[in-house]
């Protein structure tokens, strides 16, 4: 095949050679470029990966619900405590016992890790969980008592309903019913006291076949110095009556009139109940 003849550049055009090589981009410029484009993809993926994350995570934590921080009320021996809650419920704690107000990120979570309280619940979407010893107690809208001792923990319910679950067995208790619970087991449902319920409200302790050690733990909860048990079996031994909780040193000094104890003091005010087979 005939070639044909290369055609000379003409001389005309030569004036805007350098312009026009100034509109083509050079090789470097072309690389630099495609590297240019390639990180900004990338930036692009990676924000789209943190923003995926972080949905995944914000996710992960509405389900969690988890604390985000506590503060604890320590209830003096001498008197009772009123806490007014941010959403409007009320806490009214014996004297003597400890709750813990944790900060959840979607509902309203406590634990009474020692004492008595009655809770008079505002309804809201968020639950409103009361936790001791591995029980936990569900309000449905409500009033209710909780009593954590050594016996377990004992839930009645005045107003409203309440689901009790210890991780294994739940049971709705609906108003004047009661049950005391542990994380082993969940007992019987029964009609509720009144008497017996706003006893500490009264300013009464309240025992009702209560076992010796049970009695001695209540006591304490009313008094700032130790009070100690020993010899026999203080379980064996149950105690009944109304007593005013002002006047808790006299009940001391009573005991050995009510069960076979007997009762040592001391001058830094620890008082040792030796208790008789």
């Amino acid at each position: 095949m005939q070639q044909r003849p290369a055609v000379p550049v003409s001389e005309d055009l030569e004036p805007y050679a350098e312009s026009l090589r100034a509109l083509i981009p050079s090789r470097e410029a072309l690389l630099a470029e495609a590297k240019a484009q390639s990180a900004r993809q990338a930036n692009r993926r990676r924000k789209a990966s943190s923003t995926a994350l972080m949905l995944v995570l914000a996710g992960w934590a509405w389900l969690a619900d988890p604390s985000l921080g506590y503060r604890e009320v320590q209830v003096a021996s001498t008197g009772r405590e009123v806490v007014q809650l941010d959403d409007g419920s009320v806490v009214e704690l014996d004297a003597g016992s400890v709750l813990r107000i944790e900060h959840h990120l979607r509902s309203r979570q406590f634990e009474l890790l020692d004492g008595e309280g009655l809770f008079s619940v505002v309804h809201q979407r968020s639950p409103f969980i009361v936790r001791s010893q591995g029980v936990s107690v569900r309000d449905i809208g409500t009033v209710f008592d909780v009593r954590s001792d050594l016996r377990g923990v004992q839930v009645a319910v005045l107003q409203g309903a309440v689901e009790v679950d210890n991780g294994a067995t739940r049971q709705l208790l609906t108003a004047n019913q009661q049950l005391l619970a542990s994380r082993q087991a969940l007992g019987a449902v029964e009609a509720s006291k009144p008497g017996e319920l706003d006893a500490w409200r009264r300013d009464l302790l309240h025992f009702d076949g209560t076992p010796l050690d049970v009695v001695v733990a209540q006591l304490q909860r009313h008094r700032d110095a130790p009070i100690r048990l020993t010899g026999a079996d203080a379980r064996q031994h149950r105690l009944s009556g109304q007593f005013p909780a002002g006047n808790v040193e006299q009940l001391i000094d009573s005991l050995p009139h009510l069960a076979p104890v007997t009762v040592q003091r001391e001058n830094n005010g620890v008082v040792t109940l030796d208790v008789r087979r």
